[in-house]
C-alpha cells in the first residue's frame, strides 16, 4: 500500500510538472494589425501591427511583415488608432468602501485608464487593490500609491486623515506619518515601503530642511517623492530643489513662490476671515512669463526633472464661473497660464484629474487632456502627459507609458484620431490590460 501511495505521489508530481512545462510552452499570442500606432515616442502616428505575447509587446512592425503565430487571436484594426494605456496621476479612491473603489477602478479601466496614482488614502485598502488589480482578481486600473508625510499640526487640525485611518490614529500609521526633526525618517520611509507604497507624498507643515531630509531618505530606499507644489512653510523652489519627482497643482503655485515672508497653510489661521484675507493678498500678486521668480522656478523644475501634475480639471470643475468660458478666456486663468509658461520653458507636464470619476460615471482624465491643450500643450504632448510622463512619475517608464517592444501591453484602441482631436481619446473601441481585452 505504501508503494502504491508513493507511486501515485510520483505520478502526480510528474503530471503537475508536465502541465507546468506545457503552460510555459504555450504562450498566448494576440495580433493587432493595420492600425495607426501612436506610440508616444514619435510625434506622429504610423500604420503598423503589434504582436503581443502573454502580457507584453513582443514585436512592433511597420513593414506589413508581421506573421500570426498558430492559435493567435487576431484583430484587424484598419482605420483604428492605438495609444498607450492612460494613467491618471492624481486620484483619491479610498474615502468610500472597498466595493466602491473596485467599481470606480473598473469603470476607469473601461474608459481607457489602465493605471492610477492614488495620492494618500487608506493604505490597507490600497495595498489590497494594488495586489488584486495586478493579478486580475479584480478587473480595474492598476494602482500605485503614496503614503502621506506631514507635520503633526496637519493631522491634529485636518479631519480628512482620520477618514482613512479608521481603527487607528491619523499620523501614527504607516500610510500617514507625522514627522518632526526628531523622527526616525529611515523607519518612517521603511514602513511606507513595506506597505507597498510607490512613493511618499509630503503634504503640509514640513520646512525645507526637513523636506530635503525625508526626500533624500525616500530616494535612498528607492521610493519616489511626490508633493504638493507648495508645502507651507516650504515654497515651490525649495520643493523642487529638495528632490520632488512630481509637484501637484498649478493654481496659486507662482503666487506662493512670490509671496513675501513665511507662507501659510490652510490651518495656520485663527479664523476663516484671516484665511480669506491672506488668500486675497495672494491672489493680488501679479506675474507673467518674464517675472524673474517664474523663470527661476520653472528652470529649476526642468533641471531637476520635476514633473508638474497640473490638475487643471479641479480648477475648472469646482468653479462655476469658468465652466462657460471660451478656450481663449480659460487660457488666461492663473492655473492655465502657469501650465502654459511651464510647458514653454520645458517642464514636463503630467495629467491628473484629482477627481477621477464624477457622479454620473464620467472619467475625468479625458477632460484634463482637453484642458491641457487649452493651456497650450500639443495633442501628442497631452497624450504623453497621461502616458510616458506619468509613467516616469511612477518610476515605471521601463514597463509602461509607450508602445515599444518589451513593454506591458496596456493599450487603448480608438475609433478616431486623437492627434486630430484630443477628445477622441474617449472614442474607444477596445481596451487591453496586460495583453487581455477588457470586456
Amino acid at each position: 500500500m505504501k508503494k502504491i501511495t508513493l507511486l501515485f505521489a510520483a505520478l502526480l508530481l510528474y503530471t503537475t510538472a508536465q502541465s507546468q512545462e506545457a503552460d510555459k510552452a504555450s504562450p498566448t499570442y494576440v495580433v493587432l494589425k493595420n492600425a495607426t500606432i501612436i506610440d508616444a515616442v514619435s510625434d506622429t502616428g504610423k500604420t503598423g501591427s503589434l504582436l503581443i505575447k502573454d502580457d507584453r509587446i513582443e514585436t512592433v512592425s511597420y513593414d506589413g511583415a508581421t506573421t500570426s503565430p498558430e492559435g493567435a487571436i487576431v484583430y484587424d484594426l484598419k482605420g483604428k488608432y492605438i495609444i498607450p494605456g492612460l494613467i491618471d496621476a492624481h486620484v483619491h479612491i479610498t474615502h468610500g468602501t472597498l466595493k466602491e473603489a473596485q467599481n470606480q477602478l473598473n469603470t476607469a479601466l473601461k474608459a481607457g485608464v489602465t493605471g492610477v496614482r492614488d495620492m494618500g488614502g487608506d493604505g490597507r485598502m490600497l495595498t489590497l487593490l494594488k495586489k488584486n488589480m495586478k493579478i486580475g482578481e479584480d478587473i480595474g486600473s492598476d494602482v500605485f500609491f503614496s503614503t502621506i508625510i506631514a507635520g503633526p499640526e496637519f493631522f491634529a487640525s485636518d479631519p480628512r486623515p482620520q477618514e482613512v485611518a479608521k481603527g487607528a490614529k491619523a499620523g501614527e500609521v504607516s500610510w500617514q506619518k507625522a514627522i518632526t526633526d526628531t523622527t526616525d525618517l529611515r523607519q518612517a520611509v521603511a514602513e511606507a515601503k513595506g506597505l507597498g507604497a510607490t512613493a511618499i507624498k509630503v503634504y503640509l507643515n514640513v520646512d525645507k530642511d526637513l523636506f530635503k531630509k525625508v526626500a533624500t531618505e525616500a530616494k535612498r530606499q528607492n521610493l519616489k517623492v511626490w508633493a504638493h507644489g507648495v508645502v507651507p512653510p516650504t515654497k515651490p523652489l525649495d520643493i523642487t530643489n529638495g528632490g520632488a519627482d512630481v509637484m501637484s497643482h498649478a493654481g496659486s503655485l507662482l503666487q506662493y513662490q512670490m509671496a513675501k515672508g513665511e507662507i501659510k497653510g490652510r490651518h495656520d489661521f485663527e479664523s476663516r476671515e484671516k484665511a480669506a484675507e491672506w488668500k486675497a493678498k495672494l491672489d493680488a500678486i501679479k506675474w507673467d512669463k518674464n517675472t524673474p521668480e517664474v523663470i527661476q522656478l520653472f528652470d529649476a523644475m526642468k533641471n531637476n526633472n520635476s514633473i508638474l501634475d497640473a490638475t487643471l480639471f479641479v480648477y475648472y470643475y469646482f468653479k462655476e464661473d469658468i465652466k462657460n468660458m471660451s478656450d481663449e478666456a480659460l487660457g488666461q486663468v492663473d492655473a492655465f497660464r502657469a501650465v502654459t509658461i511651464a510647458y514653454e520653458q520645458g517642464v514636463k507636464i503630467g495629467a491628473g484629474s484629482d477627481h477621477m470619476i464624477s457622479e454620473d460615471g464620467t472619467i475625468n482624465l479625458h477632460k484634463e487632456l482637453k484642458l491641457l491643450t487649452t493651456a497650450g500643450l500639443s495633442n501628442i504632448d497631452a497624450i504623453r502627459a497621461a502616458t510616458i510622463v506619468n509613467a516616469e512619475g511612477l518610476g515605471q517608464e521601463k514597463n509602461i507609458g509607450t508602445i515599444e517592444e518589451g513593454k506591458i501591453a496596456n493599450l487603448v484602441i480608438l475609433n478616431t484620431d486623437p492627434l486630430e482631436n484630443i477628445s477622441n481619446t474617449q472614442d474607444i473601441k477596445y481596451v487591453f490590460k496586460r495583453g487581455v481585452v477588457v470586456q
